[in-house]
């Protein structure tokens, strides 16, 4: 059989032609899905991870703290129960950590990022239209597999289960017509052991959405501030049924577009597409503090020099070319701070770890 005859042949024995009804008719047929987003979000991340290569932490309060052991950065569900809040110092919760054996853990950065890439790993299987929003967070696009899995709730439920298999983390699915709906319905299935841990809104009626939108405060909506949320309460707005209703012109006089958009999205219309490609990142920090107050200039020195050597050693493996650094330093006397700020460089050979004071050139 031949590539094909003249213009307007038939090709592979095929004869008649295609009506414009006919063509019609088959287009219709294949028109695209609405679009159907994902976000799943693994519960408690950094304490997660910790019991994940520690079983015996499982149902212990724990909590993970940030460089040098400051604050709490996560918190199991125990430790949120007895009333501990995000950012608490560590000083502040040792007598309660006596009280009620809560494990204090220091951060391990380099372990929750490789957990982090396993989970993303596993639902690219799930779904390629995958968008890593944060370390413990990724939205998906599942309205052309779905169907494969017998729906979203069923398919929600097959993540979680290959994630906790394979990586010993939980996850809570959430699924809607929109980014803002998904992160709403991961809320619903984060609180409500009704769901199960995942809440597709499509296959709720308007009635039953409508009746988990009233329960929830207008606060916990995505993109929705403290402060904006104030302001909306003293216009009336309490809760998310109540500015999934409102007049998006009166919105969009009050707060702009932003808050406009968040509206249309709570009412089914997708506004916010997944950045498949993250964006190269413009700055990188390494920050450090000190554990009680440093008086002496050497071991400020010192100190400094450290936390230089592991930026440079990230500038080197991202950058061919002397990086421009600002290295600064906080001073306090008699309650009053001074910033003192002294711009360097960073040679562009990754071996090299001198730094090069106001010249990218000077050796």
């Amino acid at each position: 059989m031949g590539r094909g005859g003249r213009r307007g042949a038939p090709l592979f024995g095929v004869t008649g032609d295609l009506s414009k009804q006919s063509i019609m008719a088959t287009s219709s047929h294949k028109q695209p899905r609405p679009p159907l987003f994902g976000l799943v979000d693994v519960n408690n991340f950094y304490v997660s991870c910790e019991r994940a290569f520690n079983p015996r932490l499982a149902n212990v309060p724990v909590v993970v703290l940030s460089n040098n052991d400051g604050c709490a950065v996560a918190r199991s569900h125990e430790v949120k129960a007895l009333g501990v809040k995000m950012g608490a110092p560590w000083f502040q919760m040792k007598e309660l950590a006596r009280q009620h054996g809560i494990v204090a853990l220091s951060s391990n950065y380099t372990l929750y990022g490789d957990m982090s890439n396993r989970v993303v790993s596993i639902l690219r299987e799930f779904s390629p239209d995958t968008e890593v929003y944060s370390i413990d967070e990724s939205f998906l696009r599942v309205e052309t597999v779905d169907h494969l899995y017998g729906g979203a709730t069923a398919m929600g439920q097959a993540m979680r289960r290959r994630i906790r298999q394979w990586t010993s983390l939980p996850v809570c699915a959430g699924f809607g017509e929109s980014k803002t709906l998904a992160k709403l319905a991961n809320h619903l299935a984060k609180k409500n052991l009704v769901f199960d841990g995942v809440c597709d809104l499509t296959a709720l009626t308007d009635a039953q959405r409508q009746q988990w939108m009233a329960k929830i405060e207008v606060g916990e909506v995505w993109g929705v501030g403290r402060k904006i949320a104030a302001r909306l309460q003293t216009m009336g707005i309490q809760s998310v049924l109540d500015l999934a209703t409102a007049d998006l012109k009166l919105i969009r006089r009050q707060f702009g577009v932003v808050l406009e958009r968040t509206v249309s999205e709570l009412q089914g219309t997708s506004c916010l597409e997944l950045d498949d490609l993250a964006d190269p990142k413009k700055q990188i920090m390494a920050s450090r503090s000190f554990g009680s107050m440093v008086e002496d200039l050497a071991e400020l020195g010192e100190a400094v020099h450290g936390t230089s050597a592991a930026q440079q050693k990230s500038c080197g493996i991202r950058a061919r070319w002397p990086v421009p650094c600002t290295c600064s330093s906080r001073r306090t006397d008699s309650g009053k701070q001074t910033r003192n700020t002294t711009p360097v460089w960073w040679c562009r050979w990754p071996m090299c770890r001198m730094t090069r004071a106001h010249s990218p050139w000077r050796h």
